[in-house]
């Protein structure tokens, strides 16, 4: 068995005197593709934060067996200023680091690892326009490669497939399989009918953390879920069919 990259116990965390989670048990291992659901507000993003290094616990702990595992981090393209000047490039550029703290330009090796994200994302053309002139599709290529470009042990994805169209959508989660046989992903979305068949596993977060070592959609997962959903299953996708909930 592998040893896990982030190892999560009892930890409980939140803001100020709030707690958003308590009780949260997590492993993930170099293999694993989790899919974490949960309702808004739930503490998915919380979650991330923590992972990352970026939320304090009150209580429990946060080890990296191997050390901290270098991680590329996809954001909601909501939180990306579209107006801020910068190229294509230049944005996958920031998520390198020169290794020479005398020389802080990136060196050549770095300058040709990106030269071949942007070929493989197929934003070579797009290379030098300003972010904001990229389309939701675009822009998310863009910031893949740059949670990509240095090569991480686990690639953190929040809501990837917002604001862009199915096309893109299915190019990316057959990305997301490749990935997945070289590096840790977690995936964070909405849409638990569309990530079911990728994903291996599944981490349902509504104030604490369910796992479920299976990405099969049973009634338990769904009442964790927090919300009154039934699945219907055609084909490899089901859909997902909302109840009548117990608010307006």
């Amino acid at each position: 068995m592998s040893k896990a990259l982030v190892i999560l116990e009892g930890v409980r965390t939140g803001y100020f005197s709030e707690t958003v989670l308590r009780d949260v048990d997590l492993q993930i291992c170099p293999d694993d593709f989790i899919g974490v659901i949960g309702p808004n507000g739930g503490g998915k993003t919380t979650l991330i934060k923590v992972i990352l290094g970026l939320q304090p616990v009150f209580s429990g702990k946060v080890r990296f067996p191997g050390g901290r595992p270098k991680t590329g981090y996809l954001p909601q393209v909501s939180q990306i200023d579209k107006n801020f000047p910068i190229t294509v490039k230049e944005l996958v550029n920031s998520g390198l680091k020169s290794k020479n703290p005398w020389f802080p330009h990136l060196s050549f090796r770095q300058l040709t690892r990106v030269k071949e994200m942007l070929d493989e994302a197929g934003l070579k053309a797009l290379s030098s326009k300003p972010i904001g002139e990229l389309s939701g599709g675009q822009l998310q290529k863009a910031l893949l490669c740059r949670a990509l470009i240095d090569r991480p042990e686990l690639l953190i994805l929040d809501e990837p497939n917002t604001h862009v169209d199915k096309q893109f959508e299915q190019e990316l989660f057959g990305w997301l399989k490749e990935l997945n046989k070289e590096m840790a992903i977690l995936l964070v979305s909405h849409d638990i009918g569309t990530i079911s068949p990728m994903i291996k596993t599944i981490a349902c977060v509504n104030g604490t953390l369910h796992y479920h070592p299976s990405n099969q959609l049973s009634e338990e997962v769904l009442k964790v879920y927090n919300c009154p959903v039934d699945v219907i299953a055609h084909g490899p996708i089901p859909h997902r069919v909302l109840k009548t909930h117990g608010h307006e």
